[in-house]
């Protein structure tokens, strides 16, 4: 399995024009290899469990290992302290956690550290009533994703605010991804309220 290094310890300073960053938050990079890296981890170990496990398309994996790390370093740059494991339990994917725990103990670290910085952000968010145009898009999703369908207003307003932190953060920090990542979506709810950060 490919060694990965603590996204802490190579995150490093850096201009926005830099070779081999492939992310940039605030004054901070996270190089290539070490968003490579954990990708290549997890591609090698759906390799061993055999053809069915393979995944032919990897932009997947990268988008959602780069989702955790920039939720971490949006984290680190706003100053919140992340919640611990007992904390984001209820919101933990068991069979997510289960597989990261199964693919080695620093991708387990990755998923718990990017996710406890996700709601560390939302415990800072307030709601905001959706506008018109809000909930007629939250309608319409609905209609497509059952999930969606059940969620209550409050629910709604929760991610609408969140989602306008989200946004600010982004503009705050000069929040960018290396195109080879490709579109990356960092919001709560993206059918509703997209928050794509912008390439560079």
């Amino acid at each position: 399995m490919a060694a990965v290094a603590s996204v802490g310890l190579i995150a490093l300073a850096g201009c926005g024009t830099e070779q081999g960053a492939a992310l940039f938050v605030a004054d901070e990079r996270v190089a290539e290899p070490t968003v490579d890296a954990y990708v290549e981890g997890i591609d090698e170990f759906n390799a061993a469990q055999g053809e069915e496990f393979v995944v032919e398309d990897l932009s997947s994996v990268r988008g959602f290992v780069v989702g955790l790390v920039l939720y971490t370093e949006i984290g680190k740059a706003a100053e919140v302290e992340p919640l611990s494991a007992d904390e984001i339990g209820p919101v933990v994917n068991q069979e997510a956690l289960a597989y990261f725990t199964a693919v080695g103990s620093e991708y387990r670290d990755l998923y718990l550290e990017g996710l406890g910085y996700q709601e560390a952000l939302r415990a800072d968010s307030e709601p905001r009533a959706l506008t018109q145009g809000e909930m007629e898009i939250a309608v319409a999703a609905a209609a497509e994703d059952p999930n969606l369908a059940q969620a209550t207003i409050e629910q709604l307003e929760a991610a609408a605010g969140f989602s306008d932190d989200l946004v600010g953060y982004v503009d705050e920090f000069d929040v960018a991804v290396n195109p080879r990542y490709g579109d990356i979506e960092i919001s709560p709810l993206p059918s509703v309220f997209p928050v794509e950060v912008p390439q560079r």
